[in-house]
């Protein structure tokens, strides 16, 4: 089921479950995000990033693609719809096509994740991978590192660079283009592609450095500094301001999620657990509805969580 959860009044958002407290002290840090407008202050300074970065970070640890896109929906529909100017002003996240942009990594396991922030690479010269080898040079902890190669036909990166970016800290790598040696790429940096060949470019053009401009990738725009974040069911990309936007209500549905799991579990029907027999009846009959969870209040597993709706 792909769930579509509704924007909640504000007094509703976020999980009240002691389960969850673990997540509440960042909160804390990252919540007031969403009222600050994108600046460089949610980019890298020059002493490092911005701690609120590193919050975002951190939540974002605890969720999937699934979640933050049902939360990113929700969020655009109430931008199409309001009147409020700084609502209609959320930029959405961006899904890199995912029917070309895989994970590369073999023996890589469900919960492998590439969570950092964005470090931009235009090639300038097709099949040259020199500006991709000195973009390694620049590389700190907690970046990822995102390539456009200008429609190469060689690999721009393989197990010797993966490895050599894990050990400064990369958290990832995203080539639109090819890559090679998928069976040895250092699994600790987390590597996606569009394509995958066995020849390797050249090393004679060192391009225009790192960050010099946004790039396209996967049909995405990155920015310099914008967030990346990747899982087995595909690439996402926002500003910082955009994935805080997302978080509560993405938190909420995992929450709400994993107590219908332990509900299946215990021998309740996922349809016993909605207003599932209503819903599909209202729209048999070309009535408006929604798929919401009956009686929260009756079901144990529910009694300290928000009420979600599927659209």
């Amino acid at each position: 089921m792909t769930a579509c959860l509704l924007r909640m009044a504000r007094h509703h958002w976020g999980i009240r479950s002691s389960a969850i407290v673990p997540i509440t002290k960042i909160r804390r840090e990252t919540d007031h995000v969403t009222t600050r407008s994108h600046s460089h202050s949610m980019q890298r300074g020059g002493g490092g990033r911005d701690p609120l970065i590193d919050g975002i970070l951190k939540r974002l640890q605890l969720l999937s693609s699934g979640p933050l896109c049902d939360a990113d929906k929700s969020h655009r529909l109430t931008a199409s719809t309001s009147d409020d100017q700084d609502m209609r002003a959320y930029a959405g996240l961006s899904l890199m096509c995912p029917n070309t942009m895989k994970l590369r990594q073999t023996g890589t396991t469900k919960r492998t994740k590439m969570i950092g922030v964005a470090r931009t690479v235009q090639l300038t010269r097709p099949n040259d991978f020199l500006a991709v080898l000195h973009a390694l040079t620049e590389i700190r902890s907690g970046d990822v590192l995102v390539v456009n190669t200008s429609g190469s036909t060689r690999a721009v990166a393989g197990s010797l660079f993966t490895t050599e970016a894990a050990r400064r800290g990369c958290r990832g790598l995203v080539v639109d283009g090819p890559i090679r040696d998928v069976d040895d790429l250092a699994h600790s940096c987390p590597t996606y592609s569009t394509l995958v060949t066995p020849y390797a470019g050249t090393v004679q053009n060192p391009g225009e450095g790192v960050d010099v401009t946004p790039i396209v990738c996967g049909g995405a725009t990155v920015n310099p500094g914008d967030l990346i974040f990747g899982d087995s069911d595909g690439v996402l990309v926002g500003s910082a301001e955009t994935f805080a936007t997302c978080l509560r209500e993405a938190e909420n549905i995992v929450a709400v999620e994993q107590q219908l799991i332990k509900g299946m579990k215990m021998g309740v029907s996922l349809h016993k657990m909605t207003n599932f027999e209503d819903h599909i009846k209202k729209r048999k009959e070309n009535k408006e509805s929604k798929i919401s969870f009956k009686d929260l209040n009756s079901i144990k597993l529910f009694t300290d969580i928000d009420p979600v709706h599927y659209d």
